[in-house]
Parts: C-alpha cells; sequence; structure tokens
C-alpha cells in the first residue's frame, strides 16, 4: 500500500490533502496580488496627484511671490511618466496694477516625477488646449514683493505647443475701460527654461491668429529671453486688418476712432543687450481718424495718431486705393524697461517714422 501511494505522487497524482494545500497557497498569491494591485491604483490614483498638486504649487510660490496656482483634476500616468491637469488657471500680479490671469482646459505634459519631488520641473513637449491669457493694466503703482525678488523657478521644457488659444489686453482707469484681443491663437515654442543649463540659451517661438476679429497676424521670435544681456530678434506681420476692430480700445480710452484697412504691416525689431533697431513697413487703403478732445492722452494712443494721421491727409486714399510706407528707428533701452515694453517702444518709433513721411 505504502508503495502504491508513493508511485502514484512520483506519477504526478495529488492527494486530497495536497489539493487543498495548493489552493490556499493560490488564494494567498491572489491576495498579496489585489493588494499590490490597489495600493498602486491608491498611489496613481490619490497619493501621486496630490503629490504633484502640492508640488507644483511650491514651485510656483517661490518662483513667484503674486502668483496662485488652482488645478482641476489631476491624473498621473505613471508609464510613461505624465501629468494630465483640467481646469488650470494661474494668477500673477496685483488687482488695479497690473494683473495676468492664465487658463487651460487641458494641459498634458510628459514629466519627470522623480525631478519634481527635488523641486525641479523637467518636462517634454507640453500640450495646452483652450489656452487664454488676459493681462489687466490699472493706475496703481506696481507692488515691490516684501521679501525682494523671488527665487527663480528651476525649470526645463522641452517645448510647449498651444491651440485654440486666446489673448486679451484690458487698459482700465476709473470710469473707463478698453480691450484688444487676438483669437483663435496657436502657438510653438522651445527648448526653454530657467535652469542654469537652458537660462542663457536661444528660445525659437512661433504664433499665428486673429487680431482683434479681423486680421491674421504671423509672430516669430528668436532671442536670449532669460540671459542677462538679452538678445531677441522679433519679427511681426499683419494681414487684411479692419483698424475699426481697435475701436474697442481707443474709443473709451483715448477718444479717438479709426477706419479703413491695413492690408499689410511688416515689422523687424532687433535688441542687443541696451541697444534696438526696427524697421516698419505698412500698406494700407481708406484711412480715416477721427478725435475727440480728452483730459489726456497716453502713448499708445500718441502712437496711433501720428502713424495715422499723417497718412490720412495724404494721397493714398484718392489714388489706386493703396498706400505704402517704411521707417527705421535705433534706440536705447531705459533703466528698468521691460523687455517687452522696449521692443514694442522700438516699433512705435519706426512706425511714426513712417507717419511723419504723409502723403508726400
Amino acid at each position: 500500500m505504502f508503495y502504491t501511494r508513493l508511485a502514484r505522487k512520483r506519477e504526478g497524482e495529488y492527494m486530497p490533502g495536497d489539493i487543498k494545500t495548493g489552493r490556499r497557497s493560490a488564494a494567498r498569491l491572489l491576495l498579496v496580488l489585489a493588494a499590490l494591485l490597489g495600493a498602486a491604483l491608491l498611489v496613481k490614483g490619490a497619493v501621486f496627484p496630490e503629490l504633484v498638486r502640492r508640488r507644483l504649487g511650491s514651485a510656483v510660490r517661490a518662483g513667484c511671490a503674486t502668483c496662485e496656482l488652482s488645478l482641476g483634476e489631476v491624473r498621473v500616468q505613471l508609464v510613461p511618466p505624465a501629468l494630465n491637469c483640467g481646469r488650470i488657471r494661474l494668477t500673477a500680479g496685483v488687482y488695479g496694477a497690473t494683473s495676468v490671469n492664465l487658463e487651460a482646459g487641458n494641459i498634458h505634459a510628459p514629466l519627470s516625477l522623480s525631478q519634481l519631488l527635488r523641486g525641479r520641473i523637467r518636462t517634454g513637449i507640453v500640450l495646452i488646449d483652450r489656452f487664454s491669457v488676459t493681462v489687466k493694466e490699472g493706475d496703481l503703482p506696481e507692488a515691490v514683493p516684501a521679501g525682494g525678488p523671488a527665487r527663480p523657478l528651476d525649470l526645463e521644457l522641452e517645448g510647449v505647443t498651444i491651440r485654440g488659444g486666446s489673448f486679451v489686453y484690458v487698459r482700465e482707469s476709473p470710469g473707463l475701460r478698453g480691450s484688444l484681443g487676438v483669437s483663435g491663437l496657436s502657438a510653438a515654442l522651445g527648448p526653454i527654461g530657467t535652469s542654469e543649463r537652458l537660462r542663457g540659451a536661444a528660445v525659437e517661438a512661433s504664433a499665428e491668429g486673429l487680431l482683434a476679429d479681423s486680421g491674421k497676424f504671423l509672430l516669430e521670435v528668436r532671442g536670449k529671453l532669460f540671459a542677462a544681456e538679452p538678445e531677441l530678434d522679433v519679427k511681426l506681420r499683419i494681414l487684411g486688418q479692419d483698424l475699426q476692430g481697435f475701436n474697442r480700445f481707443f474709443r473709451p480710452m483715448e477718444g479717438m476712432s479709426l477706419k479703413g484697412t491695413l492690408l499689410e504691416g511688416r515689422s523687424e525689431t532687433a535688441i542687443r543687450g541696451s541697444r534696438l533697431n526696427a524697421s516698419v513697413y505698412l500698406r494700407y487703403r481708406g484711412l480715416g481718424l477721427h478725435l475727440r478732445k480728452t483730459k489726456e492722452r497716453g502713448a499708445l494712443s500718441s502712437y496711433f495718431q501720428n502713424l495715422l494721421a499723417g497718412a490720412a491727409l495724404g494721397r493714398q486714399n484718392a489714388d489706386d486705393g493703396g498706400y505704402d510706407r517704411s521707417g527705421t528707428a535705433k534706440l536705447e533701452r531705459q533703466p528698468g524697461e521691460a523687455l517687452a515694453a522696449f521692443t514694442l517702444r522700438g516699433m512705435k518709433e519706426a512706425a511714426m517714422q513712417v507717419a511723419k513721411q504723409g502723403g508726400r
């Protein structure tokens, strides 16, 4: 009998006791796997998203004293590592002075989670959908952070792609509000970053969209945005712009109304350190300008007055329906002048040279 049982075991035949033991082992294994799977889902679905939310918030606050970041749903993809965020909002600045509000419907960012845990942001190409930017400028002076300038973000982005974006500039004064916007905005830029590796590197960016609901604009930028001595080349082209679209800004704020069409406008601006060279070419038709008396006129309105008033008195509206002029400017950057303001001032000065030519 003993030899018979042993022979059966050797032939692979198990007795009822062995079967029960195997079932218990399999059950334990399944429980362990279920526990591991549950832990992984918990980490992926709850722990990691909350950790990422806190880390991103800390990084933004450390790099911008007036910034506030709000995130909707945060989803973490482990393989390959990536971050998906819905309903993002970032605000910066001071209400009544200059403030910026950025919102996005969704952001997908291939992300290094290990770098994020170290306080660094390292991503692949970031895809942003339904991106909107609103810049509001008021009459109050800019506030200086109490603790001095904030520590810059340790940030590296392989690139950024924007789809379905918009941009609105709003100027507010007591009882007055003017706005100018870009819709249908798409843009691409990168690599870009504030880390030691990328801070002095050149950045390339391009954008296109619809300006003031009519004119198509194309923008190309290349330069070292974060270098101690900035180098920047800006090319802007506007086609088929109905000038009445600007009246939502100029009529309430400056008492000025425009009509006519900017058939084509081109500007090129080069910045090297504190020096700027700018050139502008304009071709327009049916130009008209109406001014009413106001308490004061800002620099932006003065630009358009000098640009358009002389041209409106010219012969272009009586000739073949098209009129063109070009102008150039060379400037020195003023102490404390922002890079964007310096660029716009260069474009303005070049355009003023166009205006001085009048209709001759």
